[in-house]
């Protein structure tokens, strides 16, 4: 193991900071230093102990390089004085800090740390004494000391102040018994950075509790991968045995199944939440009463009503449709793009306001372009899911839940195919007052990302009233991109039949030029802005962040006159679209929402986008949770449209390719579709079908019914 060197320094300011790194300035008695090591908050002018080792770095010097931290206090007369006169302290001057130092020496902070209330022994105002001994307090905080142990250890910042949320004062005592509850207990910790831990102390069954809580990574990342609800026993074994896990297989997973970590139902392994929520859905949806309902003469009145005042003219499928949804507890309205599943709403909500007006109505969906578009068709409240329950984004926890209800009487849920199991029952655990339930979707689309395949269960579970919407209303006006949508679902695709709205050009064609078509959309009057190019995978010539760096570097050049800031593989640039990777229902902004970068602040170091007049700002270390938009993946694309899409088929994303993906993609494009590729290998990919996921939602349906 290599030497050990240990330095005394005051930290003075930060050069650089992201979530898990820190590049940092200290003063010690040999003068400035560089410091290098784990993100933390470091209190300015304050002396801390550092382990590490000296570092030579060829581009930027000479540094230390940081393992561990601990925050120390002076034992010299005018460095004592000085910290207690610092900021800590309010209203402790130098005078008074003299006073105090005359009366302790040089044992005065140590001994004040562990006695706060001698400092009664000498005479002071109360103010200064309520600061010191609430100065002195917060030197006593075990938080602090806690949190310097974790991020010493390999934890980011996130990290450690999650684990201290969930284990608060026992944290150490949970991590001498068993460091892997770090993972198995607490959402967004790195299964990685547990093994680190663990692997510098010793803890009694420290194998067995590595193989639980391997059981539980390989279970979490098996589901997200697969989109199954569990794996069978079979599968499960053999995987395991080929990463040499042969000994202790069957103590681990029975300890697992003791600890609720795993449940395991005839040959079938879950993850316990997984089970629990599937269970729960199929629990509350058998469940569920029937209220709110109208009479058929109501019905026919408030349709007609709704045609008059709206200027709308249903025809019979859609009229059956606001029946089913007046008649029954819950309804599902399927169909595809330009089926007037948005029209229905807007007259069942007409009419619910006016034959209830004494109850509340709301329109849910899982992305915020979702909400906003049923919001300002409709008229009627509307948010994201996430929004909706209040969601937590450090403790992956909802304020509304089953203890906490939302107070609505009807819900109807939009965009239903992206939503997962456990979104879906976090939902249904705050819905406990809903007495109508509406779920609208396309199931010809992509299932959700996280695991399940809700709407494809409930519709074949024959349970509930559906209403399949085919007519294309949208058809009449001579979309080709509906037609081509319609013909995939009809497994009837003819490429001679589009000249008009579709294109399709070869990559691999010496005179194929993207960047001459982008040129030409937006020489007939687009922006780039209303061009979205997508490709299903993420590597590779044509590939998502290649095609990224393409487009801004012939788009949105690099100008001396436009600030950017490099983060990762990126370079975020004045102007640049930029696209949101994770849910922010705090400012409102979602996964897959597209904004426009407007500010790069390099003093404060903050990014700030504009999402349609929605200005969020990012804190540099906040930069992996957005990328550039010009292109993007189909899944970010679900619940969008786009004025024109570039969608990407190459050989090297043809094992990707499936109906549903190919189906998903076109259906974004609104007035015109260009497939760059070949027309074989998309006809090839419309050959493939998606494998069901394996779920039990339609078995416990079927049992609970």
């Amino acid at each position: 193991m290599a030497e050990t060197d240990s330095i005394q320094g005051v930290f003075t300011h930060t050069i650089y900071k992201s979530s898990s790194y820190m590049v940092t300035r200290f003063k010690t008695q040999d003068g400035p230093i560089t410091v290098t090591g784990p993100s933390f908050d470091y209190e300015e002018n304050q002396l801390y102990r550092l382990s590490g080792s000296y570092v030579d770095h060829p581009r930027y010097g000479f540094q230390f390089s940081m393992l561990t931290i601990e925050k120390i206090l002076p034992d010299k007369k005018e460095e004592i004085i000085s910290f207690l006169g610092s900021k800590a302290f309010k209203g402790i001057g130098k005078k008074t800090a003299e006073k105090i130092y005359a009366h302790f020496g040089d044992e005065t902070l140590n001994l004040l740390k562990e006695r706060p209330e001698a400092i009664f022994e000498v005479t002071l105002s109360n103010k200064q004494y309520a600061s010191l001994q609430e100065g002195f307090q917060n030197l006593n905080d075990p938080e602090n000391d806690i949190l310097f142990h974790l991020v010493s250890n390999g934890f980011n910042n996130n990290e450690a102040q999650r684990i201290f949320s969930t284990f608060k004062l026992a944290t150490m005592e949970v991590g001498k018994d068993n460091p892997f509850r770090f993972y198995n207990d607490i959402y967004g910790i790195r299964f990685e950075a547990v093994k680190q831990y663990a692997s510098k102390i010793e803890f009694s069954d420290a194998q067995l509790k590595y193989k639980v809580s391997y059981l539980i990574y390989f279970l979490k990342e098996y589901t997200f991968n697969s989109g199954n609800i569990f794996i069978e026993e079979e599968e499960l074994f053999a995987y395991l045995r080929r990463q040499g896990q042969n000994n202790d297989i069957y103590e681990a997973i029975d300890m697992a199944i003791e600890e609720n970590y795993i449940v395991k139902e005839e040959n079938r392994y879950y993850l316990s939440a997984d089970y629990n929520d599937e269970r729960f859905i199929a629990q509350y949806l058998n469940s569920f009463d029937n209220e709110l309902t109208l009479s058929e003469e109501l019905i026919q009145d408030g349709i007609e009503n709704c045609e008059n005042s709206l200027n709308i003219t249903y025809d019979d499928v859609q009229k059956k449709a606001i029946r089913d949804f007046f008649q029954n507890g819950i309804s599902f309205i399927v169909g595809g793009p330009g089926t007037g599943k948005t029209t229905i709403v807007k007259g069942m909500v007409e009419i619910f306001k006016r034959y209830f007006p004494f109850s509340n109505l709301i329109v849910v969906a899982p992305t915020g372009r979702a909400a906003k578009r049923i919001n300002e068709i409709c008229d009627v409240e509307s948010k994201t899911i996430h929004s909706l329950l209040k969601w937590n984004k450090e403790s992956n926890l909802f304020a509304y839940d089953i203890d906490n209800p939302i107070l609505y009487d009807c819900l109807i849920i939009d965009e239903f195919s992206m939503v997962d199991n456990s979104l879906f029952a976090s939902l249904l655990k705050a819905g406990s007052r809903i007495k109508k339930l509406c779920i609208i979707g396309d199931n010809n689309q992509l299932p959700s990302i996280r695991p399940g395949e809700l709407l494809s269960d409930l519709l074949l579970s024959k349970m509930f009233m559906v209403t399949e919407l085919k007519v294309n209303h949208r058809q009449a006006e001579g979309s080709e991109i509906i037609s081509l949508a319609n013909d995939i679902i009809k497994n009837d695709v003819d490429l001679d039949r589009y000249h008009k709205d579709i294109s399709f050009y070869s990559i691999y064609e010496n005179s194929f030029d993207l960047i001459s078509l982008i040129k030409q959309d937006m020489a007939d009057g687009y922006s780039i802005n209303d061009i979205q190019v997508l490709s299903p995978m993420y590597k590779g010539n044509w590939g998502i962040d290649n095609l990224n760096v393409l487009l801004q570097n012939t788009f949105n050049p690099q100008d001396i006159n436009k600030k950017e800031k490099k983060a990762g593989q990126f370079t975020f640039r004045i102007d640049d679209k930029i696209l949101q990777l994770k849910n922010r229902p705090t400012d409102d902004v979602y996964n897959g929402d597209i904004g426009i970068l407007t500010e790069i602040d390099e003093k404060e170091k903050y990014l700030m986008v504009d999402y349609s007049n929605i200005y969020v700002f990012y804190e540099y270390e906040e930069l992996s949770d957005i990328a550039l938009a010009y292109a993007m993946s189909v899944h970010k694309s679900q619940g969008s449209e786009y004025p024109i899409v570039y969608f990407v088929i190459s050989k090297n994303n043809l094992r990707m390719l499936n109906r549903k993906l190919i189906y998903t993609a076109i259906s974004r494009a609104k007035n015109k579709l260009v497939i760059i590729g070949d027309s074989a290998l998309f006809m090839q990919g419309l050959s493939y079908m998606m494998k069901k996921r394996n779920t039990t939602l339609i078995k416990r349906l079927m049992e609970n019914g």
